[in-house]
This record gives structure tokens, C-alpha cells and sequence, in this order.
């Protein structure tokens, strides 16, 4: 069986199919799984915030349309039309078939596979969140050389990073595999952020079997834990958001194929695109995935997992 995962769903309009389209990777999945960011709805209800985002819910029928059957509405947009619309949302995924995750620490199985969701960004109280505290630590190069960065510490909440475990131990008891869904990390920066490494080993510790991250809109390294791979950040498969700050987005996308056997993951790559000027994603050229795959391993050098370049596919080595 075989699991796609992708990570931000910033759906705005109908989706397209352009030539060459990285959405006819999904095809033969038995499950699809992505992070909504978008809460589809037809209320304008928009909570207090910088940016809000909506989109009206007929486009519930393209992630039907795309094969997409898990979501995960635990993220920073998803409740920024408020606490109902989110509720309302939750429940027309489930009405056409989607399962819908979370909101609460409740495990869901799809095809065999136990799916737990969280956020580590901007979440709605409805949703299962984990806090992370941050703590700055100045370095002595910032004497020699003015502007360099302090040590950034981050730290999951362990109240919260308990509730997360025992949802995973919960999850092992019901299926062979769990799959994790998190949103973590920073904004528009490829390096992994000291908590997500923690929190990635104890979610494995739990019995998680794939880990799949989101939030960044940049890909970012792939670990291998005890045999467990863990996907940090997937990037943006749909991006539709035309607001003033849609050019500082990344343009690179990929979608992570993994294969499950006997309840473990017995093969993984990341099939790498480029989103198109409509934010669709398209396969990308060999020399892209070349220097995807070079920022990858510069973001981690002591620690990324091995990997083989395929054409534009990045073939994980474990």
C-alpha cells in the first residue's frame, strides 16, 4: 500500500492540470494526506489577525477531484473564519468521504493506517496543538563579525508533547503503522528548528512509523530514526493566495511516496516540482532537483538521511 503526502493545500480556486503535472503522482495512492490551510467555507466570520484567509467550500469537490482522502485542519489558517466554520468544515470532509484530522487528539484509521495531526504553529484553541517556547543565546562571533545571529533554543511544552505521545500510543493500539501530521517549523526557512528534531525522536519512541511536516512552505531535510523516516517539511502543493506577500513564497514543491509493508514504510522518495505561475505544481527539471537535493543536504549536513537522485525523484536510502 502506499501512502502520498503532501504538504500545504492553499486552494483558492478550482485546481488545473497543467502539463506535466506533479498531481498525477498521487494516482494509485490508497491514502493521500495534506494540510488544508484554507478554511472553505461560506461564512465571513474572520477571526483577529494580520492575514485571513477563505475560500468558498464548492472546493471541497477538487480535493475530492485530486484523490486527497486524510486532512489535517490543525495548522495557523485553517480557523481563521472561527471556531464554527472550522467545526462546519471538519464535518463536510467527513460528508464526502475525507477523513478529517485534527481537531483533538483522537486517532483515525484510513486503509490501515492510524493518522494523528498537531500543530506546533498558530493554533485555534479546538485544535491538538503542542506549545514551544524560545529562548536566544547571544554568540561571541557577534563581536568579530556585527549581525550574526544568537543560538535559537526551542523547547515543546511537555504537558502538551505528552498529550501528542499518548495520542500516538493510542494509535499504535489500533493499527500496525501510525502516521503522524505535524505543523512546525518557521516560515519561508529550510533549517530544522532544534524542537522538531526532540520532538520527531519522541513521536518515534511512541511508536509513530512516518512522520510527515508542513507549515514552512519550503522543503526541509528527511531523518531516518530507528529505521522511522521523517519528513520535516513538504513544502506547498497548491498555492493560490495572490496577496502582497505571494512573492516571498518558495517555488519549489514535491509530493512523499511511501511504500507500507506489513505495518512499516519499506520505501520512500520525494518526487520534487516547481509551482507554476497559476501555483500548480508541474515536475521539475533533473538540475533543480540537483540543487534541491544540495540545499537539503547543506540545511543538515550532520544528519541528513541518504539519498540517490532518480530523474526528479529523491530516492531515500534506509
Amino acid at each position: 500500500m502506499r501512502i502520498a503526502a503532501a504538504g500545504d493545500l492553499v486552494l483558492m480556486r478550482q485546481v488545473g492540470r497543467p502539463a506535466q503535472s506533479l498531481l498525477a503522482c498521487l494516482e494509485g495512492a490508497g491514502v493521500v494526506a495534506a494540510n488544508l490551510e484554507v478554511p472553505l467555507t461560506a461564512a465571513h466570520s474572520p477571526v483577529r489577525k494580520p492575514l485571513t484567509l477563505r475560500a468558498g467550500p464548492e472546493l471541497i469537490d477538487d480535493i475530492v477531484e485530486l484523490g486527497v482522502n486524510v486532512i489535517t485542519l490543525a495548522n495557523n489558517h485553517a480557523g481563521d473564519q472561527g471556531t464554527v466554520a472550522l467545526r462546519d468544515l471538519a464535518a463536510a470532509l467527513e460528508g464526502r468521504g475525507i477523513t478529517a484530522l485534527g481537531l483533538g487528539w483522537e486517532p483515525r484509521v484510513r486503509e490501515g493506517v492510524a493518522f494523528v495531526a498537531a500543530t506546533c504553529v498558530g493554533a485555534a484553541p479546538e485544535m491538538a496543538a503542542v506549545r514551544v517556547r524560545t529562548e536566544f543565546e547571544r554568540e561571541e562571533r557577534t563581536d568579530d563579525e556585527p549581525g550574526w545571529p544568537p543560538r535559537i533554543h526551542t523547547l515543546a511544552e511537555e504537558a502538551d508533547l505528552g498529550r501528542l505521545e499518548a495520542a500516538v500510543r493510542e494509535a499504535r493500539t489500533r493499527a500496525p503503522l501510525v502516521a503522524v501530521l505535524i505543523h512546525w517549523g518557521v516560515s519561508h526557512v529550510v533549517r530544522v528548528e532544534e524542537y522538531q528534531r526532540a520532538v520527531a525522536r519522541r513521536l518515534v519512541a511512541a511508536g509513530a512509523g512516518v512522520i510527515f511536516g508542513c507549515h514552512a512552505h519550503v522543503l526541509q531535510a528527511v531523518e531516518v530514526i530507528e529505521g522511522v523516516p521523517v519528513f520535516y517539511g513538504l513544502g506547498t502543493l497548491l498555492f493560490h493566495y495572490e496577496g502582497p506577500e505571494a512573492a516571498i513564497f518558495p517555488r519549489d514543491s514535491c509530493l512523499a511516496l511511501v511504500d507500507v509493508s506489513e505495518g512499516r514504510v519499506v520505501a520512500a522518495r520525494l518526487v520534487i516540482g516547481r509551482l507554476d505561475a497559476r501555483g500548480e505544481p508541474v515536475r521539475a527539471h533533473p538540475e533543480r532537483v540537483a540543487l534541491v537535493h544540495e540545499i537539503l543536504r547543506r540545511s543538515a549536513p550532520r544528519w541528513m538521511a541518504p539519498i540517490s537522485q532518480e530523474g526528479d525523484e529523491l530516492v531515500l536510502l534506509f
